[in-house]
């Protein structure tokens, strides 16, 4: 009977597969996290993009300024704010990052702003 509980007790076989399913949880956590940070990433180069369009388009007096940086903004929740001014354009795009739902967090948001300021150009005539 002592040899035969040694045996299981030095049995090694199977030790693979729980490790494997210890650790999965937390790759899998590791992998939405690094997904995570690239929409924020993304996010955030999409729209200082859109507060440069906007605030170019507002320095050639243009009048749907506000409409190309929000459609500069593709795929984002986006308030477009600001204008043309006498020596500059500034605009400001507050946007919301998409963020992955989780069951166990619910209520996580990632808001930022993004501005561009340009130069007024001449009126054409």
């Amino acid at each position: 009977m002592r040899t035969r509980w040694f045996s299981y007790v030095n049995n090694e076989r199977g030790t693979q597969a729980l490790q494997f399913l210890g650790l999965f949880p937390l790759i899998l956590l590791s992998m939405l996290i690094i997904w995570q940070v690239g929409l924020i990433s993304y996010s955030v180069v999409v729209a200082e993009a859109a507060a440069r369009d906007g605030a170019r388009a507002a320095s050639a007096h243009d009048d749907n300024w506000k409409e190309i940086a929000k459609n500069s903004a593709y795929g984002l929740e986006v308030e477009v704010s600001g204008g043309p001014g006498e020596d500059v354009a500034t605009v400001k795009v507050k946007a919301k990052a998409p963020i992955i739902s989780l069951p166990w967090i619910e209520n996580m948001k990632f808001e930022f702003t993004a501005d561009a300021v340009m130069p007024m150009e001449k009126k054409r005539e």
